[in-house]
């Protein structure tokens, strides 16, 4: 018996080597709870800022790249990670399975590079889709940061603040996935959810991983309002999200500062459009420098996912409705007194044929579009695409020149490649 149990000794060990081998993402050693979900409301707040993923000095999270879904799935990961809670969501290619800090396919790396593959790894599998099956409606009066707006298959928006007027600050990416800084608003997603039968839109808060196979009714502070509230309002945008702001501010929003703040948002979610537009058209002259051994161009068009990534057609409609938004305020208030320049005057400005010089360079001075890619002093205003657009000469085709993606040209782009 004596030698039969030194034996067993290293075979103890070894297996115990093998065991503490088996390691997950991380650890577990909380449990989520109100408490706990308001350190993460108060984390995302203060924490999670536009450069959080193109900070050199936080090595753990530099240039991971992320579409408007991952960076959004990203907020909830880090902070679990970072305070020893359990991550769960679901796995939409099967359904039946779950994916969570647990897992243990990179257990022969450090940790800090067992996380930044699981952060790849969840990259991979999530999209606006699956965040209707991670997350749950929300009353409209409790919207806070942490929480999220879903529009499946188009965008999504992270819910960063609320400011004293009741207006949410937000926060978003884009897609392709790729390292980039994330773009801020102090305003409300530019869409108002209509999904009343799934319930798969809108305002929302992730699952607790306790929770994450428990239908959207049976969620804590699970509320359908929002989507009775939109269809009362017949989808008007405008009433729509007065009705919120009112649920949500300490103070009324005076006329001037809610112009300011369209404007500013307007030209923000144009500039990012300025951003989308360089990087697909990068993307189609790499596309066609790739040539054969007899000089012949590889291939002349993207494919159905490439072309997905680089077109603009649900965020120009997006585009063309905030313009329609600031219309609505532009004209509020009456009368302007001369020789003022406010922000109602600049916003009146945008949707004029013919205004003064000193106007216009009024326009240009509060926002310039670098829209020229081969010279980045040369711009336009928001008068300048607005004229454009409503003319219907801006193109959402990854494909056309840079002069028909901002309808710089009479001359119609010609379509040489499958639209999809």
């Amino acid at each position: 018996m004596k030698y039969k149990s030194l034996l067993l000794i290293p075979l103890l060990v070894f297996a115990l080597g093998i065991s503490s081998l088996q390691a997950a993402v991380w650890e577990a050693s909380n449990t989520w709870s109100n408490v706990w979900e308001t350190k993460y409301q108060n984390w995302v707040a203060k924490s999670w800022k536009p450069n959080f993923f193109m900070n050199p000095e936080t090595k753990t999270y530099y240039k991971i790249p992320h579409d408007c879904a991952d960076a959004i799935y990203l907020m909830r990961l880090v902070f679990s990670y970072e305070n020893k809670l359990p991550f769960v969501i679901n796995n939409a290619n099967k359904p039946s399975k779950l994916i969570t800090n647990k897992m243990i396919q990179w257990d022969g790396l450090a940790e800090e590079q067992r996380l930044r593959k699981f952060m790849l790894y969840i990259n991979d599998r999530v999209g606006t889709r699956s965040l209707a099956k991670d997350t749950y409606p929300i009353p409209l009066g409790q919207i806070r940061s942490g929480d999220l707006y879903v529009e499946p298959g188009s965008h999504s928006y992270e819910i960063v603040g609320i400011t004293d007027t009741g207006v949410p600050v937000i926060m978003s990416s884009t897609t392709p996935a790729t390292p980039k800084m994330m773009i801020q608003l102090y305003a409300f997603p530019f869409f108002i959810p209509k999904d009343k039968k799934n319930m798969t839109d809108g305002y929302r808060r992730f699952k607790w991983p306790g929770n994450i196979k428990k239908t959207m009714q049976e969620q804590p502070d699970f509320s359908a309002e929002q989507y009775t509230i939109a269809a009362k309002t017949d989808y008007n945008y405008v009433q729509f999200t007065d009705i919120i702001a009112k649920k949500l501010r300490r103070r009324p929003e005076p006329l001037n500062e809610k112009t300011q703040r369209v404007l500013h948002g307007l030209c923000s979610f144009a500039k990012e459009r300025v951003n989308y537009v360089n990087t697909g058209l990068k993307f189609l002259h790499q596309l066609r420098a790739k040539k054969d051994s007899t000089g012949t161009v590889i291939r002349h068009c993207m494919n159905a996912k490439e072309y997905d990534y680089y077109s603009t057609p649900s965020r120009d409609k997006r585009l063309k409705r905030y313009f329609e938004e600031v219309l609505n305020i532009a004209y509020k208030g009456g009368i302007l007194k001369e020789g003022q320049l406010t922000p109602q005057l600049l916003a009146r400005a945008i949707f004029h044929d013919e205004i003064p010089p000193a106007l216009e360079q009024a326009m240009d001075k509060t926002c310039r579009l670098a829209v020229y890619p081969e010279n980045d002093r040369k711009y336009i205003n928001l008068r300048q695409l607005w004229k454009n657009i409503a003319t219907g000469k801006v193109s959402s085709d990854p494909h056309a020149t840079y002069q028909n993606r901002w309808g710089l040209t009479d001359k119609a782009h010609v379509k040489e490649c499958p639209i999809f």
